[in-house]
């Protein structure tokens, strides 16, 4: 014989069955996790709607200075891939979130293990002795080729084999996706390489620009750009007053007429170059800006180049 309260846990079962039903769809996708939101979007745009797409960054934060947060610990532990920039620019936080996630297919030669920069032609790879006295220097090479769309072609080539490796029953169309991928990449690079003519024709010998730090290379490369230099004078230490004067009075007279940084670089000390130096300057975001900003790849490169053009039209 059914009691009442056999009835009521049956309904109050069903009831919640019913409400956890998306809940349970919405994580029925494997998670693909990324440290930057370029590569979230990157994947996305590879994957479709196969995997779900997630950066641990947001966009706004130095990716030479993160923290292993919890919530990055929590959210490795239930990945099925995790893809890095490599070349050492999370060498500060990764190490510690995977060892710590006890995700084994995460770490080492496991199959969830995505190193982009194993797909890039590297710029700036240090030859001879590396040590501390020079800086955070790369030993690997610069690590922001993220900012070049055609080095995110090349790396989408490590990301679909990796996604081959675990999902097999969809290479046809990660394949297909990815051909896709990198003709918009191409598209965008001619349009982006057009845009910035006005630079290219007022560019001199020396270059265009001087960056705070070496985060434009890759971009600069992608666009027929050539920078001055960095405002640091190692990378990551932060310049002295005396290599502030000093740059400052050889800058424009070299034919500079732009200082490009990003947005978590020191703003006083930008500041503080630009005054001495007479240059405009254009502050802008490096990566893909999911809560506000530039939320497509698109948008961010195309927010780039405006920012240097508009920079310049207003320099004095």
């Amino acid at each position: 014989m059914i009691s009442k309260m056999d009835v009521y846990f049956s309904f109050l079962l069903l009831i919640l069955n019913l409400g956890a039903s998306p809940l349970l769809q919405a994580q029925s996708k494997p998670l693909v996790l990324s440290t930057i939101p370029d590569f979230a979007w990157m994947i996305q745009e590879i994957t479709g709607d196969t995997v779900d797409s997630q950066s641990l960054l947001k966009g706004q934060e130095d990716p030479h200075f993160v923290d292993a947060l919890p919530d990055f610990i929590r959210r490795v532990a239930d990945a099925k891939i995790v893809c890095i920039v490599g070349l050492d620019l999370e060498i500060g936080y990764m190490p510690s979130v995977l060892s710590r996630s006890g995700n084994a297919s995460v770490q080492g030669s496991g199959p969830g293990v995505c190193d982009i920069s194993k797909a890039i032609t590297v710029l700036e790879k240090p030859t001879g002795p590396i040590d501390r006295s020079m800086g955070d220097v790369h030993a690997a090479g610069n690590p922001h080729y993220f900012l070049s769309p055609l080095k995110l072609v090349e790396g989408g080539r490590e990301v679909v084999r990796v996604l081959t490796r675990n999902f097999p029953e969809h290479q046809a169309l990660y394949n297909q996706r990815y051909r896709s991928f990198a003709d918009k990449m191409q598209k965008l690079h001619k349009s982006v390489y057009d845009k910035l003519a006005p630079l290219r024709k007022a560019q001199g010998e020396s270059g265009i620009l001087i960056e705070y730090h070496r985060e434009f290379v890759y971009f600069l490369e992608a666009y027929d750009l050539k920078s001055y230099g960095s405002i640091e004078e190692k990378p990551g230490v932060p310049p002295s007053a005396g290599r502030l004067a000093e740059l400052s009075k050889q800058a424009k007279p070299a034919g500079v007429k732009l200082i490009l940084a990003a947005e978590y670089n020191p703003q006083r000390t930008l500041k503080r170059f630009a005054d001495l130096s007479g240059l405009p300057l254009a502050i802008v975001p490096t990566m893909i800006q999911a809560g506000g900003g530039a939320q497509s790849y698109e948008e961010h490169q195309n927010r780039i180049a405006d920012s240097m053009l508009k920079a310049i039209n207003t320099s004095p």
